[in-house]
């Protein structure tokens, strides 16, 4: 019997849930479990595989605005949860899962969807492309103190959870789309998502608004802290993790970071996914004291509506222009050439400087790696002229990132 891929029944959403777990690693949800995660569930579109009436696996996507270089805001589908079972791999159910995805989202007037990728080899034959990195970083405090220009005329206040949770959504919505790549977090859901221990006060976690002179609240960070008291023969220590931080702009991000190097008791802090060119490490007293533990993939980016996607963007304020042409096996309408130029992108019939496949295309999309780089890899065939210009023309200001893991 074939397997069926169907939109998920709301009452089966619990089975589709059981294989994601089990298909991660992770422990069958109980009922208790379970009552907490629903809601996260029913708030997300969810298509998934059936073989005789067994789920088999899963894929999910959330509607997201995604900032976009220049400002503007695309519709998004997150894409989130894809799972199969291990007795049914190799059998076209994750490659059936996804494209029901994609399209989906060009019935329902998608730019854009994008997914942080479990296992890296997977996704560029959807079209999706590794659209930029985060970095770990690990600061020790003695060193790294005090900051330059974090020297800010505002203020702190320490925020209950409850007090967080209604107030820090409109300071996220009002600052931190600033950077390209950063999504909105639509619902209260995401929200108690991300403050999950907070509210729930099983761990030391924090939050702090920044204010400005005027009293505006203009940057956030949401941290905890614990005893870092691993070996027994040294004296105690105090360790912080940052989950969340964000600001109007660089200086304030600065401040919110020197609040942090100034909490008493805790020498070292660490903060995963964070922008790889967070200004703190070049603020920092010592700049050794701030050490990038690692540089992963942040999100995989693919353009659906590839016309709406160029057009949205802003390009740099540079002479030429290149014309692109768009292989997509998936989104036939994408099969066109655009001609991109300080101007913005449309439509040409112009013959094509370069060719690219759409996975190509969406890893260049928000300039967070060079056409020259790709050219290297193979990923794209072009003169030195050509690749000059593109990567003038798709050249921005900071390097994209999420910040914000779906």
């Amino acid at each position: 019997m074939s397997i069926e891929i169907r939109v998920t029944p709301p009452d089966r959403l619990r089975s589709a849930a059981e294989v994601v777990t089990t298909a991660l690693m992770g422990p069958l949800p109980t009922d208790e479990v379970w009552e907490k995660r629903r809601a996260g569930w029913e708030a997300m579109g969810s298509v998934s595989a059936w073989d005789e009436g067994r789920c088999v696996g899963h894929a999910g996507v959330f509607d997201v605005d995604t900032a976009v270089p220049g400002g503007r805001r695309l519709p998004n589908g997150a894409v989130t949860r894809v799972a199969v079972l291990p007795t049914h791999r190799r059998r076209r159910v994750a490659s059936g899962l996804v494209e029901r995805l994609v399209a989906d989202g060009v019935d329902r007037g998608l730019a854009l969807m994008s997914l942080w990728a479990s296992e890296t080899g997977i996704y560029r034959r959807f079209g999706f492309g590794h659209a930029g990195d985060n970095a770990n970083l690990e600061i020790e405090v003695s060193g790294a103190s005090p900051l330059r220009r974090a020297d800010l005329d505002g203020s702190f206040t320490l925020l209950s959870p409850e007090e967080a949770l209604a107030t820090i959504p409109a300071v996220y919505d009002a600052v931190a789309l600033r950077r390209a790549g950063v999504i909105t977090r639509p619902n209260e859901t995401w929200w108690r998502r991300q403050f999950d221990a907070l509210l729930e006060r099983t761990r030391a976690e924090f939050v702090v608004v920044h204010r400005d002179a005027a009293g505006t609240a203009d940057g956030y960070v949401h941290y905890g802290t614990s005893w870092n008291d691993a070996s027994p023969d040294e004296a105690p220590t105090g360790a912080g993790t940052v989950h969340d931080l964000f600001g109007a702009d660089e200086r304030v991000e600065l401040a919110l970071w020197q609040y942090l190097l100034d909490v008493d008791l805790v020498s070292t802090w660490r903060a995963n996914r964070r922008p790889v060119d967070d200004p703190v490490r070049r603020a920092a007293r010592d700049s050794r004291a701030v050490r990038v533990r690692a540089v992963d993939d942040d999100q995989w980016v693919r353009l659906v509506d590839v016309d709406v996607a160029l057009a949205a963007r802003v390009y740099r304020a540079v002479r030429g222009s290149v014309a692109v042409a768009v292989t997509d096996r998936l989104v036939e309408r994408n099969n066109r050439t655009w001609r991109v130029s300080a101007e913005g992108a449309a439509l040409t019939d112009d013959a094509a400087d370069v060719s690219v496949d759409v996975s190509v295309l969406s890893a260049l999309y928000l300039g967070g790696v060079t056409w020259r780089t790709l050219a290297a890899t193979g990923d794209v065939d072009a003169s030195d002229d050509v690749l000059h210009t593109a990567d003038a023309l798709f050249g921005r200001d900071a390097a994209p990132w999420c910040g914000t893991f779906y």
